[in-house]
């Protein structure tokens, strides 16, 4: 059977890649960080079946299993997975594979050969399959930490230490406790999606806030706002009313 391996974590990746090496009918045909690259080489290449992880940025397990199942291929899923007991029922229900984290050979092996029982009988696998993408939903992962340039060189910062980020020309530049950073992105949109919204909420073309940093919000001329950020310089930001109220919201839970 030829494989693939999603995980957005690549510890967990070599981690599977280990315990199926000694596998003599198992062929790694390739690995995804992602669920968008595991789309993309799943449609364009002939994968039998696909250990998949389910909590991951932007397109989780499930939402690349539902685009496969409306196109021609769709390989055996084992999906990997750190779920609480709830939902590990909802996969037992269907009678389809899971590997809890951390994964244990024995459990793998027990899932290699149901995924060789059931190569025979493709259709009734993606009945069930269809029927679990329907039942359960799962919690989106936010970034954690963002890819920043310190002199010269790539460093990660943890988000929470991001105060504010600022769509500067071509570049993004985020405000933390270490000062200003510019972060290895090029614009505001590729980040947004990515960061919790519980804790960021965007305000026009030009910022991402982080409102657990936020140590101020004062009138000012004009009908004007002065935000003030906990970072390392204090930075402060000119708000229009109509940012300032959203921000309120936000921040009592309205929004």
């Amino acid at each position: 059977m030829k494989v693939m391996i999603v995980d957005d974590e690549k510890l967990a990746r070599d981690e599977m890649r280990y315990l199926l090496a000694e596998e003599p009918d198992i062929e790694i045909a390739c690995e995804a960080s992602s669920g968008r690259e595991a789309l993309e080489l799943a449609r364009s290449q002939d994968i039998d079946l696909i250990f998949l992880d389910i909590q991951m940025p932007v397109m989780d397990g499930f939402e690349v299993v539902r685009a496969l199942i409306e196109g021609e291929k769709m390989p055996l899923i084992v999906f990997a997975t750190a779920y609480d007991r709830y939902a590990i029922k909802a996969f037992e229900v269907n009678a389809l594979d899971y590997l809890l984290k951390p994964i244990e050979k024995e459990a793998l092996e027990r899932a290699l050969n149901r995924a060789r029982e059931s190569v025979a009988d493709r259709r009734d696998f993606v009945r069930r399959l269809k029927k679990l993408t329907e039942t359960i939903k799962v919690g989106k992962k936010f970034l954690s930490k963002i890819v920043v340039i310190v002199e010269g060189k790539a460093s990660i910062i943890e988000v929470d230490k991001v105060a504010l980020l600022k769509q500067a020309g071509h570049k993004v530049e985020a405000y933390t406790d270490e000062g200003e950073l510019v972060a290895n992105y090029k614009s505001l949109d590729e980040l947004e999606g990515d960061l919790d919204p519980d804790v960021f909420i965007r305000l026009g073309s030009e910022y991402i806030v982080n409102v657990e940093r936020i140590s101020s919000i004062v009138p000012w001329s004009g009908g004007n706002y002065i935000m003030t950020m906990i970072d390392a310089d204090d930075t402060e930001v000119r708000l229009t009313q109509s940012q300032a109220k959203l921000l309120k919201n936000k921040i009592e839970g309205v929004y």
